[in-house]
């Protein structure tokens, strides 16, 4: 449990055009066996947080450990590729008094027993604390942090959160869960680059945004900690209640921070999504696969359920069953045949064919013409096709009886047909 504290803030402070909002998020003032830096040492640490939407380099700043002595240690300005705190970002700082370590090291330590820390910007004979605190006896191995990032209440971490929201708890991620992988993408869709690559689409089940920076992924469930997902752009990693997550498995990071370093086999393999606190590791979610049909992915039918299907694949879209007639002729119009049955409740089947290959968008709307579900195929090739329709909304809600419209909408041509939900 998150115990609260009370520490006493620094006065209220002028700030200045030049001087950045940032906040001293966590922190440790006894590293026995948390977490050790790079060099293997366990050290004292602070976090910051950067609440905004422009990317802050803090080099330049100054740090100290004495509020009475705001220019103890100047965080070098010659390597904004690591000073630079993205937006949403979160950025640590090595209280080791070794600076030769590298620009996250500052001449500063912690003292278990209480003390003070600054983050300092000074300008001429202006200085200005973008923010402070005095802190009392901490407990080893557990961290002080803001109890949602940025905020003015602090407690007590025994499972730290370094480097990552403060929100951010094993027990707070049991809802995101693997939903969609594609094992054998030879022709299925593209990532941002134009390449055919491997994909593991996540989801959210719960009901508050949770940003998977941090987290690590894996296609060995025996090495757990094989690549771990970017802290640096929490506006790509976070995944809103009901929503999705792309992640590509091409073993090209350098791309994006959605681009990670494993690859899947289409033989068979293993997917884990990891956390790991104060050297325990969780298992967010896991699974092992078997052999793997080229583009054609495996998913969870509906998001976030129990149950395992063959798919034509919705990277990043509400997974649906599509079947396709092999034993018709091939249609010679675009054509939207009447659901089957209908009224239906709580299943019915959307039908139509395709005289040419095709992307398609089906849209579920309420009378209000307000869209519940939505389905997008890309590359369909000419044929009769079956969508299996549950009578869920895009975020797994059973829809109310009622009259709903269906658009199934092409490049080529657009048309709509009345279902009812009769329940």
């Amino acid at each position: 449990m998150t115990r609260i504290l009370t520490i006493m803030m620094a006065l209220p402070f002028l700030i200045l055009a030049q001087a950045p909002t940032l906040y001293i998020n966590e922190f440790m003032a006894s590293n026995d066996s948390y977490w050790a830096d790079e060099n293997g040492d366990f050290d004292d640490w602070v976090e910051i947080y950067n609440p905004g939407t422009d990317s802050v380099d803090i080099g330049g700043l100054w740090f100290t450990d004495d509020l009475t002595d705001p220019a103890s240690h100047q965080i070098p300005d010659t390597a904004s590729n690591v000073t630079t705190i993205p937006p949403g970002g979160f950025l640590l700082l090595w209280a080791d008094k070794e600076s030769e370590q590298g620009p996250l090291h500052v001449e500063e330590k912690l003292g278990g027993s209480g003390e003070q820390i600054g983050l300092v910007y000074i300008s001429g004979t202006d200085t200005i604390f973008v923010d402070s605190l005095t802190y009392g006896e901490q407990i080893a191995d557990t961290s002080s942090g803001r109890i949602g990032d940025g905020g003015a209440t602090w407690g007590a971490f025994p499972n730290p959160t370094a480097g990552v929201s403060n929100t951010w708890t094993p027990e707070g991620l049991s809802g995101i869960v693997i939903n969609e992988f594609l094992a054998s993408n030879d022709s299925c869709c593209t990532d941002e680059n134009g390449d055919y690559d491997d994909f593991i689409e996540l989801y959210n089940t719960g009901d508050v945004s949770v940003n998977i920076g941090g987290m690590y992924i894996s296609d060995d469930l025996s090495d757990p900690s094989s690549w771990q997902i970017p802290t640096n752009d929490a506006s790509l990693t976070t995944i809103a209640p009901g929503g999705f997550v792309l992640l590509w498995a091409d073993k090209e990071s350098e791309q994006g921070v959605l681009h990670i370093e494993i690859k899947l086999g289409s033989d068979g393999e293993q997917i884990g999504l990891v956390t790991m606190f104060a050297g325990d590791t969780s298992f967010v979610d896991s699974l092992t696969f078997g052999n793997q049909t080229g583009d054609v992915s495996y998913g969870r039918i509906p998001d976030g359920s129990d149950v395992w299907d063959w798919l034509t694949p919705t990277p990043g879209n509400a997974n649906v069953v599509l079947s396709i007639n092999d034993n018709a002729l091939l249609p010679k119009t675009i054509t939207l045949h009447q659901n089957y049955p209908n009224p239906f409740n709580p299943e019915t089947t959307l039908r139509f064919d395709l005289d040419t290959q095709s992307n398609v968008e089906i849209v579920v709307s309420n009378i209000m013409g307000q869209a519940v579900r939505s389905y997008n195929f890309t590359s369909m090739n000419a044929g009769s096709y079956n969508v299996k329709f549950d009578g869920q909304d895009n975020f797994g809600k059973q829809l109310t009886s009622g009259v709903y419209f269906v658009a199934f909408i092409t490049p080529r041509w657009s048309g709509t047909q009345k279902i009812v939900l009769m329940k």
